[in-house]
């Protein structure tokens, strides 16, 4: 922004003194009667044009930069100095033009007539600086606003993904700690090793807990650890079929994506010798599909579809892109957006 000034200064100046002076230069050139009458020479043209560009610079140059650090620290005073300081760069502008008149132009002698000439001309330049400078400094504002907006906004997007994340862990490990104590009571054998396991997914979701994104291979690692728990619970009542290419492995997905969808399907279905459950994980499209056969379970809690809540505002955030979810009387379905629009052809 501090370059941006700088050259609206400087063009600024430079357009101000053409404007001013060009018109005199043209009479200058074209030798006309007007000379006489004006008193224009080349010289003077000069003069002027270094004096007004002087001035313009001056000017420009403290209401855009130097007045914001200057009277930063001032609050009653600082219209009058405001005030004060541009009266005093007019005055000073016009004193210089009219003192390098007096000594470089021959003949000079009606001061008085020509010092009202240059007041009513460089009243109407500063007028039109201060103008300038005003645009220029609304604009400016107006820059920074939006900037801080969009870094407010950033912060308040890691805030909402860091709550989201630390919602998800709890939610987890409380569904596990109820797998183990079914597992305690029916297979009391096995929890030791159950345990084990419990302990090397609880180190991996800490580890993978300030994460955003992991790969979907990383993903399918921890989701084979979440299942080994699971199958030691339901055994053959319970299934999940992946079926992912091979060159997906490496895209991003958020963390715990797929876990979550798997451990949704446990809670809310039936899983029964009678009625067992199948997860399927697919590709279709540009989309990761994740569907479980709808079996609802008639005792359970009506949903708070809090964990597709979270998912859907992660993928939102992260990927700025929506995840869809579809139930029919067959399925229920979870399709997550992997893959660009324009990279889904494989």
């Amino acid at each position: 922004m501090l370059q941006y000034k700088t050259k609206i200064t400087i063009l600024g100046a430079l357009a101000v003194t053409s404007l001013m002076n060009f018109p005199r230069l043209l009479i200058t050139l074209r030798e006309s009667e007007l000379i006489a009458s004006f008193g224009l020479t080349l010289g003077d043209v000069f003069l002027r044009s270094v004096v007004m560009f002087c001035f313009a610079l001056l000017v420009l140059s403290f209401n855009l930069s130097w007045k914001n650090k200057w009277l930063n620290n001032q609050s009653r005073n600082r219209m009058a100095t405001d005030i004060a300081m541009n009266g005093g760069i007019l005055i000073l502008g016009l004193t210089t033009l009219t003192l390098l008149k007096q000594v470089f132009s021959s003949g000079f002698q009606e001061k008085r007539p020509f010092f009202f000439i240059a007041l009513f001309s460089y009243l109407i330049v500063h007028f039109i600086l201060l103008l300038v400078a005003r645009l220029v400094n609304l604009n400016f504002q107006h820059q920074q606003n939006i900037i801080e907006k969009e870094q407010a906004k950033q912060k308040t997007l890691q805030h909402q993904l860091q709550a989201l994340r630390t919602q998800i862990n709890p939610h987890f490990l409380f569904n596990a700690l109820n797998s183990l104590n079914a597992l305690i009571r029916q297979k009391s054998d096995k929890a030791s090793t159950f345990v084990d396991k419990l302990s090397l997914l609880l180190r991996s979701t800490l580890q993978r807990s300030d994460k955003d994104f992991i790969t979907i291979q990383d993903e399918l690692d921890y989701l084979e650890n979440y299942m080994y728990l699971q199958k030691e619970r339901f055994g053959d009542k319970f299934n999940v079929d992946i079926q992912i290419p091979e060159e997906w492995t490496k895209e991003l997905i958020p963390s715990f994506s797929l876990q979550l969808l798997v451990e949704n399907a446990i809670k809310h279905n039936v899983i029964s010798k009678k009625q067992p459950l199948s997860v399927e994980i697919y590709t279709e499209g540009s989309y990761l599909v994740v569907r479980n056969l709808l079996q609802e379970r008639r005792d359970s809690v009506e949903s708070t579809e809090t964990g597709l809540s979270n998912l859907s505002t992660r993928f939102n955030l992260l990927k700025k892109r929506r995840i869809q979810i579809i139930k029919d009387k067959e399925y229920f379905s979870v399709k997550l957006p992997i893959l660009n629009d324009e990279s889904s052809n494989y």
